[in-house]
């Protein structure tokens, strides 16, 4: 009987995990994003550092993601749009219109997580966590996986850092 109660509550969880994790992805479907946003271009072609776009990494719980005004400072003077992909930030950028940036990782409330104690003080990569941003060429990313408890945990213990619930949870 405990094992037919432990079987179905661990069914339910995981359907609500799952659930969840495509709920939150639902509203992200890349047609309906105005930028064809490619990290690959900016990192990689340009050479600009994660840093340098998601701001408060250093600083702050969330690594944030730039506004069209920060965009602007490159795109709307060291630029000449010639390409499609170019044109339509270009054109974002004059018109002072927001980007819906596509949101691939997504932190519960309850989760205390800090990007600044992760990077910062933790001296981690930023792709311990997430995929190499550096080769993605689409505002779809390629070997996406989504950050859950399990992956946090495993690299706490790998780590020898503190597994204590009301570490990251609140």
């Amino acid at each position: 009987m405990k094992i037919k109660l432990f079987v179905f509550i661990l069914f339910i969880v995981g359907a609500a995990v799952g659930f969840y994790i495509m709920k939150s992805h639902s509203d992200n479907n890349p047609k309906d994003f105005p930028v064809p946003f490619s990290h690959y271009v900016h990192t990689s072609l340009h050479k600009i550092k994660c840093v340098n776009c998601h701001r408060g990494v250093l600083t702050q719980e969330r690594a944030g993601i730039p506004d069209i005004k920060y965009c602007g400072m490159c795109h709307s003077t060291l630029m000449n749009p010639k390409s499609k992909r170019e044109r339509i930030i270009y054109n974002l950028v004059k018109e002072n219109k927001p980007i819906k940036w596509m949101v691939h990782y997504h932190i519960p409330d309850y989760v205390m997580f800090s990007h600044r104690r992760h990077v910062k003080l933790g001296k981690l990569p930023c792709t311990d966590c997430h995929v190499d941003m550096t080769k993605q060429d689409s505002p779809e990313l390629k070997g996406f996986t989504q950050i859950m408890m399990p992956k946090c945990f495993n690299c706490h213990q790998e780590k020898d850092i503190t597994i204590d619930c009301n570490n990251c949870h609140h």
